[in-house]
């Protein structure tokens, strides 16, 4: 360590300035009401806030006119109003000494989800952990191209009078799958299964995905064999039915994460050695950055089979 602090010097250099916009981003639901952050770009140097929470935020619906979002401070806005499936609306950001920025983006209607299971376990992994499997199963709208994300996760009591928690989304392993195989997202390690109904289009869809539980009990012997995972409490599956715009930033969010060092659910300390090159984020908004995007879902628990 010494060898190494000796080894540190200090120059100077005139780095280029960040651009001076604005940066908005919302996601809109049909079960939330409207909310907007807005916040700035800023260089490593500007110790000055990010958030701005001095903008004007203005919501633009048709045949309904222009509305003046609240400001809750901290660089939030809201309205009282909720978005409603169909209808294109403008999210527009105006501060001093900043262009305005604005996007639009449409709540997609919501799918329903026609049958979900799963099982565990169902097979193991390359390091002989269990492996559990779960299905979900929908009917794709026709004559219009679809965007689907599929999370699940497991829900687990606290303890008597505790209420309960949420466990991290499950690692879903999808390549079987054509429809997610032709996404080329696998050697990403995603979050979630996000992809188009390209090559299902009106047509009915199964998803088939081996997951690994949380909720381990860390080993140990019971009746003279050795204690593997579980899965304990309800499993939920979260079908999304995404924008465009939605589907584009969270492809894009992917390959980022990725390239963090971070490589998906949990972190992956050892890839901070192989850092990949940076990748551009997608966003929708004019003059600006940052994404509006829209999803309406359906939660589902999922029985065993």
């Amino acid at each position: 360590m010494l060898l190494l602090v000796g080894c540190i010097d200090q120059i100077s250099a005139d780095l280029p300035a960040p651009p001076n916009v604005l940066v908005v981003n919302s996601i809109l639901m049909p079960d939330s009401i409207f909310r907007v952050q807005v916040s700035r770009v800023t260089s490593t140097v500007d110790s000055a806030a990010r958030l701005v929470s001095s903008a004007r935020v203005y919501l633009l619906t048709p045949g309904r006119g222009e509305e003046l979002l609240r400001n809750q401070g901290r660089g939030l806005y809201a309205s009282p109003n909720r978005p409603v499936s169909g209808v294109p609306y403008t999210l527009r950001a105006e501060a001093d000494g900043y262009p305005a920025a604005s996007a639009t983006d449409t709540v997609p209607a919501a799918v329903p989800i026609r049958e979900a299971w799963h099982s565990y376990p169902t097979g193991t992994d390359r390091n002989n952990e269990l492996l559990g499997t779960i299905v979900v199963r929908f009917e794709d709208p026709a004559q219009t191209a679809n965007f689907y994300e599929i999370t699940a996760y497991q829900q687990q009591s606290l303890g008597q009078g505790q209420g309960y928690n949420r466990s991290q989304d499950f690692a879903l392993d999808a390549r079987g799958n054509a429809a997610l195989a032709a996404e080329g997202d696998a050697a990403f390690n995603p979050g979630s299964l996000v992809f188009s109904d390209k090559l299902f289009n009106g047509q009915a869809f199964e998803l088939r995905a081996s997951f690994a539980p949380f909720g381990r009990t860390g080993g140990g012997i019971r009746n003279g064999l050795p204690v593997g995972p579980s899965v304990s409490g309800e499993v939920y599956v979260v079908l999304r039915s995404v924008s465009r715009a939605y589907y584009q930033y969270r492809k894009s969010w992917t390959r980022h994460f990725y390239n963090q060092g971070t490589k998906g659910p949990g972190g992956d300390v050892n890839q901070l050695l192989f850092l990949g090159d940076p990748t551009r984020m997608y966003s929708n908004v004019d003059s600006g950055y940052g994404v509006v995007v829209g999803h309406a879902q359906e939660v589902r628990i999922v029985p065993v089979r």
